[in-house]
C-alpha cells in the first residue's frame, strides 16, 4: 500500500476568467507522485494510477501566493461508489490543510472520475480528474 500525493496548482485569475459556469477549464495544473505513470501530469486532466488500499493525499496551492484557494470537498463517481474511504480534511503541524482518503479494498479495476470542489476568492468551482484503480 502506497501513499500517493497529488498537488493542485491554480492560476486563480485564469481559472476564474475562463471557467464555464462553475467548472474550471484552464489555469489548473495537477501532478502526483506516481512518476509519470498517469496521463497528462502537469496538465489540466490528470489520471492518477493507484491500487486498492493505497492512500491519496491532495494539497492545493495558488500560483499567486496572495490568492485565497481551498479544496472544500469531493463529489462524483469515486465518492458515490465508495471508492474513496475515510475521505476527510486534515492539517499538518505547520497548519497546511490537505485532504486524504484510502482506496477501498473491494474496488474493481477501472477508471473512476471525481470532482474537486474548490473555493477561490469566495466563489465555488469544480474540477473533474480521474483515478485508475488496479484491484489487488
Amino acid at each position: 500500500m502506497a501513499t500517493i500525493n497529488i498537488m493542485v496548482a491554480v492560476d486563480v485569475e485564469t481559472a476564474q476568467s475562463t471557467a464555464s459556469g462553475n467548472v474550471i477549464t484552464k489555469g489548473l495544473y495537477m501532478i502526483d507522485t506516481t512518476g509519470y505513470e498517469g496521463t497528462a501530469e502537469g496538465g489540466n486532466e490528470l489520471t492518477t494510477p493507484c491500487n486498492a488500499g493505497d492512500t491519496l493525499v491532495w494539497t492545493i496551492y495558488p500560483i499567486n501566493p496572495s490568492d485565497n484557494i481551498a479544496i472544500t470537498g469531493f463529489t462524483g463517481t469515486a465518492v458515490n461508489d465508495k471508492i474513496f474511504q475515510n475521505l476527510g480534511q486534515q492539517k499538518t503541524p505547520a497548519g497546511v490543510v490537505y485532504w486524504t482518503c484510502a482506496i477501498n479494498f473491494g474496488t474493481q479495476s477501472g477508471s473512476y472520475q471525481y470532482s474537486l470542489n474548490i473555493s477561490m476568492s469566495g466563489k465555488s468551482y469544480t474540477y473533474d480528474p480521474f483515478v485508475k484503480v488496479t484491484a489487488n
